[in-house]
C-alpha cells in the first residue's frame, strides 16, 4: 500500500531543489525599486492566434459547470482490480469514490464532513487508511475506514500543531507505519502501529531530526525513509524492520532524493546527484551499489511511481515548456506506446497485481481529462471528466512563449486565450502568479483557469525565476532575493503582454496566492501604476512574523533562502516586507484569508487591511472561518471566484466593463439539465452517475497531474 495525497503524489514527492543565487541578480535586486521606478519595456512579441479569433464565443457558464470538468485525483486500483478508487469533491468537501471498471458506475465510498487529504488501500480490500485534518489546520491524523461496515476509527493523535503522515502497511495488513511530528513540528520520528489494539511503537526517534517515509517493501522487511535536512535536501535511507538497523542510500549534502520505490531487491528514486536536474537512480540492497539509470527520455524527472513490485514505472519529466509522462514496463529500454497522443498523456496508474492493467489520463489546455483503460489491446475510454455539458469548442486554448525578463532571462509564459479574441476584440488580462516559489504551471487543463477565461479574461501564467521545472540553477535565482528579480520578471511580462495587439491595455490585473500573494504585494508597492487592481489569496506580507510561524527546524532554511533572519535584521525586514510600504498602494485590492492558516498567520492580513482602511484606501477583505492555507470546501472556493470576477469587472473602465469582453451571457438552464440527465445533445459521456468534481484552485496549481501541485501534507511544505 502506498498512501497518496493531493495531486496523486507519494508522500516523498515534493521537495524541490535550489542552488546559490546568481551574483548579478543578488547585486541588482537586493533593494526593492522605488515607487514609480522606470521599467525597460521588452521588444513587442508576436503570438499566432491561429483560429482563436474565429472560434465560437462562449456563453458564460456558471462556476458549477466548470466544477464538473475537474480531474479525478489519487487513483488507486482495488486489490481485486474490479474498481478504481479516487478522490473528488462531493459538492461540499473532498471524499473517496469508486469507479466500477465493468459497469462504469460511480459510487461514493465516504461521506465525511472534513475533507480527505490522502488515502491508501489495504492488500485484501477490507479497509482504507485515510488522512484528515480539521478546517484546514494541517494537524493531520490517520483513520481506518471499514469498506463493508462504513465505520471510521481514529488510529493516531498527533496533537495540536503536529501532523501524522502514513508510510504503508505490512503485507498482512496488521501493522501501519507512519511518521509523526512532535513539539510543534520541531522533529519527526518513525512509528509502527498495531491496528487491532491501537498500540504504537517507535521505530526511529526524531531526537532533533525530521524523518518521513516513502514505502514498505513487498516482503515487509524494509521501510524506505527520508531525513529532511531542508527545503531542498533530503537524505534517503533504509530501515531493517527485523533488526532495527538503518543504512544510508544517499546522504550527499545539498541533494534531494525523492520518490523512493521498491522493485524486488532494488530501490529506485530520482535525485539531482551530480547533475543540475533530476535523474533516475538505482540502489541494490544486496551489495549497496548505487548507480544512475539511463533513460531514452529527458533527464529532468518530476515524478516517479512504480507498480507491481517495480515491473511498471510511470515517469514524468520536463519538456521545453511543459511536462511529459511516459510508462515503462519490465525495464527502461523504451516507453510503452498506447496509441494515444503522447503529448496529451499526463498521468498513469497501474494495478499492483496485474502489471498489464492500468489507467492513462490524457488532457490538453482546452480538453478536460479523459481516462483510458489499458490492458485489453486498444485503450478504451473509461471516463470523461467533462460532465458539464459544455461543448469542447467553448474551452479556451493556450499559447506558450518565452518572454525576456529582468537582465535578459527568458521567462516561460502560458496564455489561456478566450474564443473570439483578436486585435479588433481585445481582452483584459489576469496575470496569475503561482506559489512555491518553486511551483510551476504547465499549459494543461484547469477548470478554474477556464472559468476565468470564460469570463472574458486572458489568463497569463508566468514561470518567473525561482520556479521549479527548469533546472536547479533557474530555481535558485530567487535565493537571497525575495521581492527582487522575480518581481522585475513579472513587470517585464506585464509590459510585453500589454503591447500585444489582442490585449486591452487598460485592463491588466494581477492575482497570486501564498508566495504568489507575496509577489503581488511586493509588486504593487514597488510598481504601483502597472496594474489596474490586484487580488491576493493567503499571501504573507511581513517576513519576521511569517518566519516565526514556521517550525524551528525549518526556520534556518528560510533564512538561507532569504539571506538573513528578518527577526534580527529589522532594517532589511522593513525594506522587503510589503506591509511596511502599503502607503505606496494606489490601486484597488481584494484579499482572501483562511482563518486557520498556520503558514501565513491571519494577523498579517488583519494588519494590512487595518492600515489600508486607516489611509482610506480601497480594499475588500474576506476571511473564511473553515479554511487554512488554501480552499478545501467547494462552497468557499466558488464564492471566492465569484468575488474575484465581480471585483475585477468593477475596476474596468466603463466602456470595457460594458463591452462583449466581460458581459454576462448565461447559458440556458435547460442545456445544463440535459447534461445532468445524460442527454446526448449535452455532448458528455455519462458513466454510471453524474456528480460534482472538486474545482481545484488554479491559484494553488493543483490540477496538473504529475507536475505543479500543492502537497500541504509534507512535513516541510514550502511557502506557497
Amino acid at each position: 500500500m502506498m498512501i497518496q495525497y493531493r495531486g496523486s503524489e507519494p508522500i516523498g514527492a515534493r521537495m524541490r531543489y535550489l542552488a546559490c543565487a546568481h551574483l548579478l541578480v543578488i547585486l541588482a535586486c537586493i533593494l526593492p525599486a522605488a515607487s514609480g521606478a522606470n521599467v525597460t519595456r521588452p521588444l513587442s512579441l508576436s503570438i499566432d492566434l491561429g483560429d482563436i479569433p474565429g472560434r465560437p464565443p462562449a456563453p458564460e457558464f456558471p462556476f458549477e459547470r466548470f466544477f464538473q470538468t475537474s480531474t479525478l485525483r489519487q487513483l488507486r486500483f482495488a486489490p481485486d482490480d474490479r474498481v478504481l478508487y479516487f478522490i473528488r469533491n462531493d459538492g461540499r468537501v473532498d471524499n473517496i469514490f469508486e469507479l466500477d471498471l465493468e459497469s462504469r458506475a460511480v459510487r461514493q465510498v465516504t461521506r465525511l464532513a472534513e475533507p480527505v487529504s490522502g488515502f491508501g488501500v489495504d492488500h485484501q480490500g477490507r479497509f482504507l487508511i485515510i488522512q484528515q485534518d480539521v478546517a484546514g489546520n494541517e494537524n493531520h491524523d490517520l483513520y481506518r475506514f471499514d469498506l463493508a461496515a462504513g465505520n471510521l476509527r481514529r488510529l493516531t493523535t498527533a496533537g495540536e500543531g503536529d501532523s501524522t503522515l502514513a508510510c504503508g502497511l505490512s503485507p498482512d495488513d496488521t501493522l501501519l507505519y507512519y511518521a509523526q511530528t512532535r513539539q510543534q513540528r520541531r522533529e519527526a520520528g518513525l512509528w509502527q502501529l498495531e491496528i487491532s489494539s491501537g498500540k504504537p511503537r517507535q521505530l526511529l526517534p526524531g531526537n532533533g531530526h525530521t524523518f518521513d517515509c516513502d514505502a514498505v517493501s513487498a516482503d515487509g522487511r524494509y521501510l524506505l525513509f527520508g531525513e529532511l535536512i531542508g527545503f531542498d535536501e533530503r537524505r534517503l535511507g533504509l530501515l531493517d524492520l527485523e533488526t532495527g538497523k538503518t543504512r544510508s542510500i544517499n546522504a550527499a549534502p545539498g541533494i534531494n532524493n525523492l520518490d523512493g520505490n521498491f522493485a524486488g531487491e532494488q530501490v529506485y528514486f530520482r535525485s539531482a546527484l551530480d547533475a543540475d536536474r533530476f535523474r533516475l537512480w538505482r540502489y541494490r540492497i544486496a551489495d549497496g551499489t548505487l548507480e544512475p539509470v539511463e533513460l531514452p527520455v529527458g533527464q529532468d524527472l518530476e515524478a516517479l511511481s512504480m507498480y507491481a513490485d517495480g515491473r511498471v514505472a510511470v515517469i514524468s519529466y520536463r519538456g521545453a515548456l511543459a511536462g511529459r509522462t511516459v510508462v515503462f514496463s519490465d525495464g527502461f529500454d523504451a516507453p510503452v506506446g498506447f496509441g494515444l497522443p503522447p503529448e496529451t498523456v499526463t498521468e498513469a496508474v497501474f494495478s499492483d497485481t496485474n502489471p498489464a492493467l492500468g489507467v492513462v489520463l490524457t488532457e490538453a489546455a482546452s480538453m478536460p481529462g479523459r481516462y483510458y483503460l489499458i490492458g485489453s489491446g486498444v485503450p478504451v475510454l473509461l471516463y470523461d471528466a467533462n460532465r458539464s455539458g459544455i461543448d469542447s469548442s467553448y474551452f479556451s486554448v493556450a499559447r506558450s512563449v518565452r518572454i525576456p525578463g529582468f537582465a535578459g532571462l527568458e521567462i516561460p509564459v502560458h496564455l489561456f486565450i478566450p474564443n473570439g479574441t483578436s486585435a479588433s476584440n481585445p481582452r483584459p488580462v489576469i496575470l496569475l502568479v503561482h506559489g512555491g516559489p518553486e511551483d510551476h504551471v504547465d499549459p494543461f487543463y484547469s477548470s478554474t483557469i477556464q472559468f476565468l477565461a470564460n469570463r472574458g479574461f486572458i489568463v497569463v501564467i508566468p514561470n518567473v525565476r525561482g520556479s521549479g521545472g527548469f533546472g536547479k540553477h533557474y530555481a535558485s535565482l530567487d535565493n537571497n532575493d525575495w521581492g527582487g528579480g522575480h518581481i522585475r520578471d513579472l513587470v517585464a511580462v506585464a509590459a510585453a503582454v500589454r503591447d500585444m495587439d489582442f490585449v486591452y491595455p487598460d485592463g491588466l490585473f494581477i492575482v497570486g496566492m501564498s508566495f504568489g500573494g507575496f509577489s503581488v504585494m511586493s509588486l504593487i508597492t514597488q510598481y504601483p501604476d502597472i496594474f489596474r487592481a490586484a487580488v491576493e489569496f493567503f499571501g504573507f506580507t511581513e517576513l519576521a512574523t511569517f518566519v516565526d510561524s514556521w517550525p524551528r527546524y525549518l526556520q534556518r532554511h528560510l533564512f538561507a533562502e532569504l539571506g538573513f533572519d528578518p527577526r534580527r535584521d529589522r532594517i532589511r525586514n522593513r525594506r522587503l516586507s510589503p506591509l511596511y510600504h502599503v502607503d505606496r498602494i494606489r490601486i484597488p485590492l481584494q484579499i482572501h484569508q483562511g482563518a486557520n492558516d498556520i503558514r501565513v498567520p491571519r494577523v498579517q492580513s488583519d494588519w494590512l487591511v487595518q492600515k489600508l482602511r486607516g489611509m482610506g484606501r480601497a480594499v475588500e477583505y474576506f476571511v473564511y472561518p473553515d479554511e487554512g492555507h488554501g480552499f478545501t470546501r467547494y462552497g468557499n472556493e466558488r464564492l471566492a471566484y465569484q468575488r474575484l470576477v465581480a471585483f475585477l469587472r468593477r475596476q474596468l473602465p466603463g466602456d470595457a466593463a460594458e463591452s462583449d469582453c466581460c458581459s454576462s451571457n448565461p447559458v440556458a438552464p435547460a442545456d445544463y439539465s440535459r447534461a445532468q440527465a445524460g442527454d446526448p445533445r449535452a455532448r458528455i459521456t455519462q458513466s454510471g452517475v453524474s456528480g460534482s468534481f472538486a474545482a481545484l484552485c488554479a491559484l494553488r496549481v493543483c490540477e496538473f497531474p504529475n507536475r505543479s501541485r500543492i502537497i500541504s501534507l509534507r512535513l516541510t511544505s514550502r511557502p506557497r
